[in-house]
């Protein structure tokens, strides 16, 4: 049974390891050209992130798979702790983010990102953690690097859809 997000069909055993890098590069700056071009700081709606907040949500995304990867590298099948992506958003975490320096962070932690998975060989990919989302389950970080473009092309999306 092949696992697909509901929202947006990603496919994550669709996605190989090596086009990971490319794809995240590619989303995260998307989401920061977004950003430069102008944003509405203020979710369209109650109970729907800004701009700001989802590109915040992925800069942090970004830094925290790749953090679980570092762990799953060292540790044998570690349960990392949970992200706790919409309490950022909820306390306040993203409300000094300012859409230019948050573009030029996006795309940095993008080739962070990207340069960690290129630096993987393929036992390394192998290797698992147990991820909580969408169901906590024992990941390759194969599958754990397919996440972060799932959630950076997802959420690019959702930028768009937000962006006026």
């Amino acid at each position: 049974m092949t696992e697909r997000c509901d929202v947006c069909g990603f496919e994550w055993d669709a996605v190989s390891a090596r086009e990971v890098p490319a794809r995240v590069v590619e989303a995260a700056d998307l989401i920061a050209s977004m950003l430069r071009e102008g944003v509405a700081e203020v979710g369209p709606e109650p109970g729907t992130w800004s701009a700001v907040e989802y590109g915040a949500h992925v800069r942090d995304v970004l830094y925290n798979i790749r953090d679980r990867m570092v762990v799953g590298l060292v540790e044998d099948t570690p349960t990392p702790k949970a992200m706790y992506g919409a309490v950022r958003a909820d306390l306040g975490l993203y409300a000094e983010d300012d859409p230019v320096t948050l573009a030029t962070e996006l795309e940095l932690a993008g080739r962070l990102f990207a340069r960690t998975v290129r630096a993987l060989t393929p036992e390394q990919l192998a290797r698992t953690i147990v991820y909580g989302w969408p169901r906590e389950a024992e990941r390759t970080l194969r599958w754990v690097a397919a996440q972060a473009v799932h959630e950076t092309e997802h959420h690019a999306a959702d930028v768009a859809r937000v962006t006026p």
